[in-house]
């Protein structure tokens, strides 16, 4: 598919390139951004949207949104012997996984004369975005201290954990626009930049009235040894489970910020075309 979509592009840029004709003032564009060598070259990175005020200046606006949500097995079916000795049936547990990502960058550029199909660039931007991971995991147990022993009693309910991030940053940009068309093109950038990642406070929620009791006998994974939650959660005098919150994400070492300063590479092509 990589191949296939590398072909076509230079094959279109040789038909057409003798034509093509670049911005002149006053246009506006989109432009999406894919990665032609990564695991997914059809997959978009990011829409950005530009107007010209003039042949050599455009201020520019990127927008980014993804959204995943995976459900996975974490216990099986089965069965198992209740308080009175009967067979007592257990439930399927799961896990979900979401996760969240919202970028917007907004610029400035400057553009050279370069040639009739080349526009080089130079230019600024900051940007700001904002991110979270939750994990959901169901768990199967009681709600009353008089029936921690009893499976047949037992129900299933869910604990969470919830973490966001907040990123700031700016970018001093370079980059190029090659017109294999009229009004269309491709072009790749870098720069060199600064960003700061704060890294919130993980928020532990749960069913209250499962959360209160960690069963004595428990089907799938136990609350209270379970390596995601470990951390999260503790036993009062009255054998009750507390939650609490945690700085970071819980392992050792959790982040609070992460800051970086240097070259930004953008491993992404861009297509982008002109309108009116």
């Amino acid at each position: 598919m990589k191949k296939v979509i590398l072909s076509l592009t230079l094959a279109l840029a040789c038909i057409s390139g003798a034509y093509a004709q670049k911005q002149t003032g006053g246009e506006k564009n989109l432009e999406v951004q894919f990665a032609p060598l990564g695991g997914s070259p059809i997959s978009v990175a990011g829409i950005r949207f530009r107007s010209f005020n003039s042949e050599n200046t455009a201020i520019r606006a990127t927008f980014f949104f993804n959204s995943t949500s995976n459900k996975t097995a974490n216990t099986q079916p089965g069965k198992t012997t209740g308080s009175g000795g009967q067979d007592v049936s257990t439930p399927a547990l799961y896990d979900v996984n979401k996760s969240s990502n919202f970028t917007l960058r907004v610029g400035y550029e400057k553009h050279f004369a370069g040639t009739d199909r080349l526009s080089p660039y130079v230019g600024a931007e900051v940007g700001f975005g904002r991110g979270s991971k939750t994990l959901e995991r169901e768990y199967y147990g009681a709600n009353t201290a008089g029936d921690q022993n009893k499976v047949e009693k037992f129900s299933t309910w869910t604990m969470s954990k919830k973490q966001g991030t907040t990123t700031i940053g700016i970018n001093l940009l370079a980059g190029v626009d090659f017109y294999f068309a009229d009004n269309i093109y491709l072009g790749a950038e870098l720069g060199f930049g600064f960003s700061n990642t704060s890294y919130g406070t993980t928020k532990l929620t749960a069913d209250d009235n499962y959360f209160l009791f960690a069963p004595t006998t428990p089907i799938g994974i136990d609350p209270q040894s379970d390596s995601d939650f470990s951390n999260f959660i503790g036993v009062n005098q009255q054998n009750k489970v507390e939650r609490k919150d945690i700085v970071g994400d819980g392992s050792n070492g959790a982040k609070k910020t992460d800051r970086s300063i240097g070259v930004v590479v953008l491993p992404t092509l861009r297509l982008g075309w002109l309108f009116q």
